[in-house]
């Protein structure tokens, strides 16, 4: 060995510990508030890499970030063909596995496959306590049917799951109840995520959005569930503390955008091309080309990072909270600087938070 490699080999490496794979851009669900990127953008990329390649993708992506945690995502991860031989790729890289699925292909043939453990969380939707309020999110017969019986196979065999809830004018009303199936059902905890705005979600924002007073009825149920149940519950969509003052729910779980931290969570999408997360369209390289730093370090990404609305100037949390999500401000208004679709529907009802604590 080299003086050089013997230098390199000792030199601390770089680490990223979680990215999101979208593996599919195609689904079997037409859900009215998807944030895909690509179901708002007709020109963006669309395909599939086939099984060698994607795998030479993954590999690198592994090898680049010293990961801890990789999401499958998409579209429906499981249309996939090569699906499961993806799955045994990355196990036996030694990474974790997060699947976020629809749930309808996810029957016991589908679970006893994939095997027990491989997968470390399991994340499905419940969008209603029953098959009119699922189905009709879902955009697709059958869904609740489906998604609930795999959760019930799921906990039968010992896996982990949490069910993902976000909160529309459509089900909103039917929070508690649906929270309260998830227990049933032995869930581990859920997500209760405010309707974000991108994909298929931008058109429909209007009859989605949800104002901040049924938010907050709606997370002052969370917040018994949370301590009656014994049930974590996570609200990851950033939710504007000046609208809905976080300590008010002080067992529940929030977080702000995460994006260019330790926490981010970068997306890849089936041919390789990286964002800053998976609700934004921001295209910083592709990975089968370019390292994974070189984009993080990018001049592209950089300028994500430095959206801010002017609105949020002077608020003691505005460097935290950053105004919301400015993905979503970026598809819904081409600017990563305009507060986002939720802030600037009801920022005549926000509580700007004084640097000066004591004066709030």
């Amino acid at each position: 060995m080299t003086l050089w490699n013997r230098l390199l080999g000792n030199r601390p490496r770089r680490r990223h510990s979680h990215v999101v794979f979208e593996a599919t851009t195609t689904c079997n669900h037409v859900c009215p508030h998807c944030y895909n990127a690509w179901e708002a953008d007709e020109t963006y990329p669309r395909g599939l890499l086939d099984t060698k390649r994607t795998c030479e993708l993954l590999g690198k992506i592994i090898d680049e970030t010293r990961l801890d945690l990789l999401s499958f995502s998409g579209g429906e991860p499981m249309l996939r063909k090569d699906f499961f031989e993806l799955v045994d790729f990355v196990a036996g890289r030694g990474v974790a596995i997060n699947l976020i699925t629809n749930g309808s292909l996810l029957d016991r043939a589908a679970i006893d496959r994939i095997g027990p453990a491989t997968v470390s969380l399991y994340e499905l939707p419940l969008l209603g306590p029953n098959a009119d309020i699922h189905d009709r999110m879902s955009g697709k017969q059958g869904a609740f049917d489906r998604v609930t019986r795999a959760i019930a196979e799921l906990k039968d065999a010992g896996e982990d799951v949490v069910c993902a809830f976000v909160a529309t004018n459509w089900n909103i009303d039917h929070w508690k109840d649906t929270a309260e199936l998830a227990f049933a059902l032995g869930t581990d905890g859920i997500m209760f995520n405010r309707f974000n705005p991108g994909g298929r979600g931008l058109q429909n924002l209007e009859e989605l959005q949800v104002d901040p007073r049924r938010l907050t009825r709606a997370l002052d149920q969370a917040q018994a569930l949370t301590s009656e149940l014994n049930l974590p519950i996570s609200c990851s969509i950033p939710m504007q503390p000046c609208l809905l003052p976080h300590e008010r729910w002080p067992d529940l779980d929030f977080g702000f955008c995460a994006a260019g931290t330790k926490n981010a969570y970068y997306a890849v999408d089936p041919l390789g091309n990286m964002r800053p997360c998976n609700h934004s369209p921001t295209i910083l390289g592709n990975l089968l080309t370019s390292n994974f730093w070189d984009l993080v370090g990018s001049d592209e990404h950089k300028r994500f990072l430095t959206g801010h609305p002017a609105f949020c100037s002077g608020c003691r949390l505005e460097d935290e909270c950053l105004g919301g999500c400015k993905a979503a401000a970026q598809v819904a208004f081409g600017d990563i600087n305009h507060c986002d679709p939720f802030l600037s529907a009801y920022k005549d009802q926000a509580r700007k938070l004084s640097k000066n604590a004591e004066s709030d």
